[in-house]
């Protein structure tokens, strides 16, 4: 009976171990999500769980280890990678709509962690980080054609573009009233990104039809709008000497 106790136990102290980890990076993102990184110190997120400081360095290490590891498991986003590539589109244009996005949600968190963090080089290195090496990268490993990268990237920027608008600014468009029609409107546009037959050649004639239409800026001369110089003439000197 005792030599059972004893054999259970590390699966105990296990479970015990991953819950308070979880815990941790729970306090981790709410804080995250409602201050700049710098504001944010490891004593404040201990103290929300109610553990030693140094529990959180062994299970996270560094506060930026700590931030990465938050963000990710906010964005939440490997299940829905793991869709085949005709999919993409559609799955994540769905799941705009269907993650709670209200406040103090893991959705609504992950946006706050995004904007609150532009501000500070360090985070903003992070952030990149994921954004280049995991979702991007994740993207363009799972589609076909040319400017692979280009088109995953246009891709993360459409997706964030319409998660601020609507789940930060709450445009009514995008709200979940207008759901019918926006969400295949934005599944159309996701899905160009990742379009293989969709070329994006710039037109030479349509461009040059623009630039004669936009013209020079109104008030100078014609050879200032071709090479920038200033080419009025150089106005007369008054003659100091009385006649």
């Amino acid at each position: 009976m005792h030599s059972g106790t004893l054999e259970k136990r590390p699966g105990l102290e296990k479970r015990s171990g991953e819950a308070t980890r979880q815990r941790i990076l729970d306090a981790a993102l709410a804080r995250f999500a409602r201050a700049s990184y710098d504001e944010v110190t490891l004593r404040d997120i201990a103290g929300d769980v109610g553990v030693d400081v140094a529990l959180v360095h062994r299970s996270f290490g560094s506060k930026e280890q700590l931030f990465a590891a938050a963000f990710t498991a906010a964005i939440q986003v490997d299940r829905l990678l793991a869709h085949e590539n005709d999919e993409l589109s559609a799955v994540f244009a769905n799941d705009i709509f269907e993650r709670d996005s209200s406040r103090g949600s893991t959705r609504a968190d992950a946006l706050q962690i995004f904007i609150r963090s532009l501000s500070s080089p360090l985070t903003r290195d992070i952030l990149h980080a994921y954004a280049s090496r995991d979702f991007i990268a994740s993207v363009a490993a799972k589609i076909d054609g040319p400017a692979r990268q280009q088109r995953a990237a246009l891709f993360a920027a459409c997706l964030i573009g319409v998660s601020i608008l609507r789940d930060v600014l709450h445009l009514e468009p995008l709200g979940d009233a207008s759901r019918k029609k926006s969400q295949p409107l934005i599944e159309k546009i996701l899905g160009v990104c990742l379009d293989e037959a969709c070329e994006a050649v710039p037109s030479t004639a349509r461009l040059a039809s623009v630039k004669a239409k936009i013209g020079k800026p109104r008030g100078l001369p014609a050879s200032d709008a071709a090479d920038g110089s200033d080419a009025r003439p150089a106005r007369r000197r008054r003659s100091s000497t009385p006649s």
